[in-house]
């Protein structure tokens, strides 16, 4: 998709071919230059300066035009997210639910980072795993999310599956891609839903205004993102409810949105919701429990079901809910 050459021992540049005309840089520049080996990574490229385009400003959907000139700067790249070097080893406690020679269940704690990324280099999941196999872990391009199949928010807490062999990623992504996995999570929200039991299916998109959050839209806009729900139990006459989710599909932040966008967002939530102002009024107690205790979305991924990559037998594993979430439980019923 280009004739390359270098300019500098810092800088390579690359001219666009007929194959590369009306692409965009951001899916172009991974077929052509070897450091940029994923979509995602050549966003993050972009971002931080290192990709120019002689013509205009580099932007992730900019379409490239037969014989635009592109460079890239390699010193210049983040250095959190150095593909020579990945993520070191660190020795931090894990919580193991299974392990053989092909992966690793845990139980996520809360406030605990999935991965290397943005403003976070160390003290993730990621880094925990590598010091506990002592070895590197595969990855699909990307070495700050070896082993990484799907994700949890970092104040979410329950089950996860991480892969040690690359048959054991690429048969846990095929299976998280086509949702052929099980997943149900556990969520205190705010009110009663109506009906107690049901499905929420909208698009996901990221928000215009802030682009760390998304937001629910209408079906055909952003990506497709279906939860069944059942009620479990309400709590406070109805100010509270103990809501089961099952996830249809894996979207960023899915739960979070479907609830708050039906007006349940979930207790502890400081991203997508807030206490009701009339939670105070009618139970002070609560709301002053709600306050002193919470600190953390009140979400668990409670059961993973998968068939394991290899042997394809089916596996099936329940987190234990968490201290602070049994603790505000416990209040709930005594209200």
């Amino acid at each position: 998709m280009g004739i390359q050459g270098t300019s500098s021992e810092e800088t390579v540049w690359a001219v666009v071919d007929e194959s590369g005309d009306g692409v965009r840089l951001d899916v172009w520049l991974p077929s052509v230059f070897s450091e940029i080996t994923t979509r995602s990574f050549a966003t993050q490229w972009i971002a931080s300066g290192s990709v120019s385009v002689q013509r205009c400003g580099a932007k992730p959907g900019l379409r490239l035009r037969l014989g635009d000139r592109v460079a890239i700067k390699r010193p210049h790249a983040p250095q959190s997210l150095d593909r020579a070097i990945g993520p070191m080893p660190e020795a931090l406690p894990l919580r193991i639910l299974f392990e053989d020679e092909h992966l690793v269940v845990i139980n996520k704690q809360p406030g605990l980072v999935v991965h290397p990324g943005a403003g976070v280099s160390s003290g993730t999941l990621v880094n925990a795993i590598l010091a506990h196999c002592g070895a590197t872990l595969p990855s699909l391009g990307d070495k700050n999310r070896s082993g990484i199949v799907h994700r949890l928010d970092r104040d979410t807490s329950g089950v996860m599956v991480v892969a040690k062999t690359q048959e054991a990623l690429s048969g846990l992504s095929r299976q998280f891609a086509s949702h052929e996995q099980h997943r149900l999570y556990w969520a205190l929200c705010y009110g009663v839903m109506d009906p107690e039991s049901g499905r929420m299916e909208t698009g996901i998109a990221r928000h215009p205004a802030w682009r760390t959050r998304f937001r629910a839209v209408a079906l055909g806009e952003g990506k497709r993102a279906a939860t069944r729900y059942t009620t479990v139990t309400s709590f406070a006459g109805g100010l509270v409810s103990l809501v089961e989710c099952q996830l249809e599909t894996g979207r960023t932040h899915q739960i979070r949105v479907h609830l708050d966008h039906e007006g349940h967002s979930l207790v502890g939530d400081a991203v997508y919701g807030r206490m009701p102002d009339h939670l105070g009024r009618k139970s002070p107690l609560l709301a002053a429990s709600i306050r002193r205790w919470v600190t953390r979305q009140m979400l668990h991924a409670r059961v993973l079901g998968f068939h394991h990559p290899v042997s394809k037998e089916a596996l099936f594993f329940e987190a234990p809910l968490e201290p602070d979430f049994l603790r505000l439980r416990d209040v709930l019923s005594s209200i």
